[in-house]
């Protein structure tokens, strides 16, 4: 079993400076591959600025598919995707039987730490060497700040309380180090990001190479003040089965909701990011990086080991053969292993008109409703997986395993094919974009105060009108033609919609999860999409219980290391 103690230091000492994987197995054993350390290799900006690229380059074990991968866990379980088989990790993440000794939480927990070492031993060097400037300085410091706050972001709501760990660690591992509250956690959180977001510490300028600028920096922020409020929120207005610790922000909850209204309302308006004309062309393989809508995406690339696994893990399913000699998932542009699929009456969230590809082109993108067939090496038609009538409400286990989710492409056609394998997928990680932005400034504004205003409703409104699509002659489809899919007007807003609303654009880009565990949703969405009771839907059915599954078992691993059992406990009910 490895110790906090061994990727904490060792993971520094190889993998900050090596910028590869860390050997963590047998600790005490190992003798080191290199004379250098963090006192004495990180002397200079070319150093520095190596180790910034090393912790970026870590953040994509973050969603790969490995042994014990840690991809799952919060991208299974809600009501847009779930997994179509009977066993296995995944399925024990959609259906939420897990236990604390599940390998992929432990996973979660050390990946998300080492990356926050190895941004503290970024961090420590930078104030040290002497050499640098303050504006390198600052921007080093800045995006090491920055990285550190997203992996505790992403622990806090999936863990509650937490280990702060802010220094590198040098000699033996504190085992007694105790679960802080979830209000340290996010004053830690916060004063990282506002340091990031702080004028002159970041640059102002799109990177289009993976490193965080100011705009990221504040989006990050407004996403976090924006997850304070609504959980805190919900602590208190909920009665049993949410994250207590909520309560003690010291902050007021209209308060947090102004913060992230005022920080999101300066990315919206000053940061040069916006809407793609097409939806689609978000997420394809040729416009990763340089869209305007992008503000900051996890980088893969096609060479083993840069590239990634999980767009594979969707796709739509392919019948009648294989192409060039391979599984037809490992050629097409469109086809993957369809391990995860969307939960069927998700497609019941878009609005669609006389033909399914009117309306919201969304859906049209995002969900498969046919199966390709294979013929002679190479895609060769097109089976529609409703049938003549489209029902999600009545379907068999073979209609289920063809519920394939078509996000992530390269190319726009079906038809297209490529050379990517199943464990060299390009596809960046969009981290944080534009469309989201509009989306949290408008749940900010019409939290703040109880009503929408103006401003909110035309945020809300950009991200839906994008979503009807253009015509022919490249001009927006308009509201007239679209009965039913109408822009929202003051009276349509709750917090339900909104979160629909959310789902509808952004489904399947590892948001979901926390978007229902900050309000308090689970169990409503979870209801309406997956209701255990019905017959029709068996297949769907969770075992989720509010009174636990708002949070994620601590590791058994490290509840047994620790020394501190009073401040050191397991979360309720595992």
């Amino acid at each position: 079993m490895q110790s906090r103690s061994s990727f904490l230091f060792w993971g520094i000492l190889s993998v900050s400076i090596l910028g590869g994987t860390s050997s963590c197995n047998k600790f005490l054993e190992e003798k080191p591959i290199t004379e250098y350390t963090a006192d004495n290799f990180f002397v200079d900006k070319t150093t520095l600025d190596a180790g910034i690229v090393g912790i970026y380059s870590s953040a994509k074990d973050l969603f790969g598919v490995y042994t014990n991968t840690p991809l799952f866990m919060t991208q299974l379980g809600t009501d847009e995707a779930m997994f179509k088989g009977t066993s296995g990790v995944r399925f024990s993440f959609d259906r939420h039987s897990f236990s604390p000794r599940e390998g992929s939480i432990y996973e979660y927990w050390l990946r998300h730490y080492e990356i926050a070492a190895r941004a503290n031993t970024i961090i420590d060097a930078a104030a040290r060497v002497s050499s640098i400037s303050e504006t390198d300085r600052n921007m080093i410091t800045g995006e090491a700040r920055f990285v550190r706050a997203f992996v505790y972001f992403r622990l806090v709501q999936a863990f509650g309380e937490l280990p702060i760990i802010d220094k590198p660690i040098k000699g033996g591992f504190d085992y007694s180090l105790p679960r802080r509250p979830i209000r340290d956690v996010y004053d830690f959180i916060v004063n990282d990001l506002v340091y990031a977001a702080t004028e002159g510490v970041l640059s102002k300028q799109k990177t289009n190479n993976g490193h965080a600028n100011h705009w990221a920096a504040k989006t990050l922020l407004g996403k976090v003040y924006l997850t304070m409020a609504s959980a805190k929120e919900t602590a208190l207005t909920k009665t049993t089965g949410k994250v207590d610790g909520y309560k003690d922000i010291p902050a007021d909850i209209t308060e947090l909701y102004g913060k992230a209204r005022d920080v999101l309302g300066d990315v919206k308006d000053n940061s040069g990011a916006s809407l793609l004309p097409v939806y689609g062309d978000v997420f394809t393989i040729e416009n990763k990086n340089v869209n305007a809508e992008s503000l900051f995406e996890l980088q893969f690339a096609a060479t083993v080991p840069y590239g990634t696994q999980w767009t594979k893990e969707y796709g739509m399913i392919a019948a009648g053969g294989q192409i060039n000699g391979n599984p037809a998932y490992y050629t097409n542009s469109m086809i993957g292993q369809c391990n995860l699929v969307y939960v069927p009456k998700f497609y019941k969230y878009y609005k669609s008109g006389p033909k399914v590809t009117d309306y919201d082109k969304r859906r049209v993108w995002n969900l498969a409703d046919s199966i390709v067939n294979i013929a002679n090496n190479v895609p060769a038609s097109l089976t529609y997986i409703w049938g003549t009538l489209y029902n999600p409400d009545k379907y068999n286990q073979t209609i289920l395993g063809r519920c394939g989710v078509t996000k992530y492409r390269w190319g726009a056609s079906w038809r297209a094919s490529s050379q990517y394998l199943y464990s060299n997928c390009p596809n960046n990680v969009i981290v944080l974009r534009y469309a989201d932005v509009l989306l949290m400034f408008a749940e900010a504004d019409f939290k703040s105060t109880g009503t929408i205003s103006a401003e909110g409703l035309e945020a809300i409104n950009r991200v839906r009108q994008r979503a009807r699509g253009l015509k022919p002659n490249g001009t927006p489809v308009t509201e007239a033609e679209t009965p039913g899919f109408n822009n929202y007007t003051a009276s349509d807003i709750n917090i339900d919609e909104i979160l629909k609303e959310r789902a509808r654009e952004l489904c399947f880009e590892f948001q979901r999860w926390f978007d229902l565990a900050r309000t308090g949703k689970f169990e409503y969405f979870l209801e309406l999409t997956r209701p255990a009771n019905d017959a029709n839907i068996v297949n769907t059915a969770t075992s989720f219980d509010p009174a636990t599954h708002y949070l994620f078992p601590i590791p058994q691993s490290e509840i047994d290391l620790s020394t501190n059992k009073e401040q050191f406990r397991q979360n309720p009910n595992y």
